[in-house]
């Protein structure tokens, strides 16, 4: 067990202040129609826009992600 523990504190500590967010969460919901901050950010994006192709990609992807599940069940 020892050995295990020493792997965790390994990571955590390589892992260093990168293993936190940036932003914390401060309690308050996320206002959508504020533009999107970083790099990759379109000059129109906001921040719906992001969870909104989210949420699309995720109803596109459940079927298939179903049927891989009901396929490894059967293993």
């Amino acid at each position: 067990m020892k050995p295990l523990r020493a792997i965790v504190a390994i990571a955590i500590l390589a892992a260093g202040p990168g293993a936190y967010p940036a932003d914390a969460p401060s309690g308050k919901p996320m206002k959508m129609d504020e533009p999107m901050q970083g790099e990759m950010k379109k000059k129109t994006m906001k921040k719906g826009d992001v969870r909104k192709a989210a949420e699309r990609k995720a109803r596109e992807m459940k079927p298939m992600m179903e049927k891989e599940a009901a396929s490894a069940a059967k293993k």
